[in-house]
């Protein structure tokens, strides 16, 4: 795949907020929208195939994306708890194992599901409070563009 490096790649803006978080819900590079950027469910690329954006852009970046995974586990728990509180206010008799079960199926499977959506989350909410340097956009395009032929 052949791609040209210009002056646009350094003046275009970033995408908006919406368009960032939107790529991030469909594990897409936060900043192209390109994707194929898992190898696997937990193995994420280093760089987009398609703009060349280097994800971890400093040791430790991902633990932002724990959070996000906490984040979407404990609201998925929280809105278990208060289903079961509205069911357990109207029939008192209700017993806890279901809830219960489902809480720790929550807890257990929840992360697992949502693990690459955190790390995709996590660079587009990053893209957004750090837009890239020059230095990075130069990187990334050098990392995409193919080598200069040699002249023989």
């Amino acid at each position: 795949m052949e791609r040209s490096f210009g002056v646009d790649d350094v003046l275009a803006g970033q995408p908006s907020w919406g368009t960032l978080i939107k790529r991030g819900l469909m594990k897409k590079c936060p900043r192209c929208g390109g994707g194929h950027i898992f190898r696997s469910w937990f193995r994420m690329k280093e760089r987009c195939p398609r703009c060349g954006y280097l994800f971890e852009r400093e040791p430790g970046f991902f633990i932002g994306s724990y959070f996000v995974n906490f984040m979407i586990a404990e609201g998925f728990l929280f809105v278990l708890v208060m289903v079961f509180v509205g069911f357990k206010a109207n029939s008192p008799d209700m017993g806890i194992r279901v809830p219960a079960a489902i809480g720790v199926a929550i807890a257990i499977v929840g992360p697992l599901v949502f693990y690459p959506f955190s790390r995709t989350i996590w660079s587009a909410f990053d893209l957004l409070m750090t837009p890239l340097e020059v230095e990075e956009i130069v990187q990334a395009a050098d990392a995409v563009l193919p080598p200069p032929e040699s002249e023989d």
